[in-house]
């Protein structure tokens, strides 16, 4: 089957679905608008009861019809719908009022639910949008005298406006579920192109194994082949939708968070101990701090997970993460945490389990529409529980449990086994990408992790995470000391292609003594590094930058003026850049975004170090 054929049949499918819903709600709702009959025409209510009974009874034919006829005459069914509904609201508009009836808001009221809620092929939703207004129009200019032409025109205006930006709606999302078929018609063929390739790889293993006389070396082979490329596969689906995530973004918003911090910590310098805005300032500077950790996380996950390992006490995490998983259940759905655990520290990245816990929160928040509990909590996993060494987990008493709970509507044993694999979703079309759960299972298998999920049918859901446990965290890292910026007289050569953190930096250096030389490139350090006369003793350069990247600019200054001190600058991790081979481990590194104190101070201590 073409992808054309595909996305067509899903959207025929989509359409008769629609269709048979579309009818019998008409059915429903054009008798029971008779009640605004009798409020507003009471001398009239009995013939348009008449109308309204013989339109709902058609409308009601037509949602037996819709499943028996060939898909190919639904249009036209559709169409004899529409047309008996809008004449209908015609001829009550014509008992009362003619021109000047209120009535025309059920012609508007028509439209809304055919083209607002059926989907279908946008030439069907103009021809509906037309034979609507036409039949509410011309039957009006031949029968009457158009008296009150200013209300006349106004309800022409009001409903043509209503159905253009209906069907521009309806043009933009047919677009856009098109485009989500042909995505999903891509995934099935990459899939079944693949699953091939296990088969016909499988059909030669075992050919070999009869041959060679070695059945079973060879299943063995093929059996880890195949996961193999299964676990090629489910990763490629995984990050095929997030892999390219906003490194980018992520890079450009470090540079403004450096000027934000920066300038905070500048005008911090130079206000009185007791001035009232230093208290605003320091707010600036908390809330920089957050967005910065964020941008780290972002630029992790962009390059592939590199995650930022540190000990953390999992009972604080969750506590510091009630606010907000709060406001994104709602208030119908109370937050229940119970910090249970006796020993509760964990080698983790904090951001990654945050996002672990805002997906199960955003799962637990989906199955229950209406409201019920939820439940988060730390326990001591039972070293002798069996159920946990089912599962693979050896020495259960090693680890910490994170339990997190709803009252939702539970899972199939079907549906559970399937949770953690990319894609898959049981929500309606467009209400989920299906990496939520398996963003999760990766985030905990990544820490070395085990996660049990527990799930009957109106029995609600228990997800169940284990993390290995280790030692409390050591002594904490000194704080930045305070006082006044270490200053120097050496020249320093800064390239920087924000053309915001260039400024700043030199706004910092230069009033400390510096002879700053700032440059956007690699290419113009060059050039100003050859025409400058004087010693430069140090080169601070970002590492990511269009065209030469820091690494290669502090290879070429070392052969052009031997004993240069260099500084790298960046807001991706010494671990990610190292992995990438952009820089080697060990280098001088100031992380993105720059603090004015840090700053000062990490460049005088390179300046200061030995070799």
């Amino acid at each position: 089957m073409t992808k054309e054929a595909y996305i067509r049949k899903r959207l025929d499918d989509n359409f008769q679905l629609w269709c048979g819903r579309a009818s019998l709600w008409g059915c429903f709702l054009f008798l029971s608008l008779g009640v605004l009959d009798y409020l507003a025409t009471p001398e009239n209510f009995f013939l348009f009861l008449r109308y309204r009974a013989v339109v709902s009874l058609f409308l009601l034919a037509g949602y037996f019809f819709t499943w028996r006829l060939p898909k190919a005459y639904l249009s036209m069914l559709a169409y004899a719908m529409v047309a008996s509904a809008a004449i209908a609201i015609e001829l009550m508009i014509l008992n009362f009022g003619g021109h000047e009836s209120p009535y025309y808001v059920g012609m508007i009221l028509l439209g809304i639910s055919v083209v607002g809620f059926i989907p279908a092929r946008f030439s069907f939703h103009i021809i509906i949008a037309i034979m609507i207004y036409t039949i509410y129009l011309f039957p009006i200019l031949i029968i009457e005298t158009i008296t009150g032409h200013r209300d006349f025109v106004i309800a022409n205006a009001f409903m043509v406006l209503i159905f253009s930006t209906l069907l521009l709606m309806r043009y933009m999302s047919g677009n856009a579920l098109a485009a989500e078929l042909g995505l999903q018609y891509d995934l099935e063929q990459y899939r079944e192109r693949l699953e091939m390739v296990v088969e016909e790889r499988t059909a030669e293993l075992r050919h070999a194994v009869k041959d060679l006389k070695k059945e079973i070396v060879e299943r063995q082979r093929a059996e880890a082949e195949r996961k193999l490329l299964q676990a090629q596969l489910l990763q490629a689906q995984k990050m095929e939708s997030i892999g390219r995530l906003a490194g980018g973004v992520a890079h450009d918003f470090n540079n403004i968070l450096t000027a934000i911090l920066s300038y905070a910590e500048l005008s911090l310098m130079k206000l009185p101990e007791h001035d009232p805005l230093r208290g605003h300032l320091i707010s600036i500077q908390e809330a920089s701090e957050k967005a910065a950790t964020l941008t780290h996380q972002l630029l992790a996950f962009s390059r592939r997970q590199v995650l930022e390992m540190k000990v953390v006490d999992l009972n604080d995490v969750i506590r510091g993460l009630a606010k907000m998983l709060t406001r994104m259940i709602g208030e119908d759905m109370p937050l229940e945490l119970r910090t249970g655990a006796t020993t509760s520290f964990v080698r983790a990245d904090e951001g990654q389990i945050e996002q672990v816990l805002m997906n199960l929160a955003v799962n637990a928040r989906d199955a229950m529409p209406s409201g019920g509990r939820f439940v988060i909590e730390t326990a001591d996993a039972n070293p002798d529980d069996a159920v946990l060494k089912s599962q693979g987990v050896a020495d259960p008493g090693q680890y910490v449990m994170l339990s997190v709970t709803d009252s939702g509507a539970g899972m199939s044993a079907e549906v559970r086994e399937r949770i953690f694999e990319p894609f898959f979703t049981t929500k309606e079309l467009g209400r989920g990408t299906g990496l939520g759960l398996a963003t999760v299972y990766g985030i905990v298998k990544q820490h070395g992790g085990h996660i049990i999920v527990d799930s009957e049918p109106g029995k609600g859901t228990i997800f169940r995470i284990l993390l290995p446990l280790t030692a409390g965290p050591g002594p904490q890292q000194a704080a930045e000391p305070s006082g006044p910026l270490p200053e120097g007289t050496e020249t320093l050569l800064v390239v920087e292609d924000d053309e915001l953190v260039r400024g700043l930096i030199d706004e910092v250096l230069a009033p400390l003594g510096y002879r700053v030389l700032t440059t956007a490139s690699g290419d113009e350090a060059l050039k100003t590094s050859d025409s400058f006369p004087g010693h430069v003793d140090l080169l601070l350069t970002d590492v990511v930058m269009p065209g030469m990247n820091g690494r290669q600019l502090a290879e070429v200054m070392r052969t052009r003026r031997p004993g240069i001190k260099v500084l790298f600058m960046s807001g991706y991790t010494q671990d990610a850049l190292s992995t990438q081979g952009i820089l080697e481990p060990g280098v001088a590194l100031i992380h993105k975004p720059l603090r004015a104190g840090t700053l000062a101070r990490q460049i005088r201590q390179v300046l200061d170090s030995v070799g």
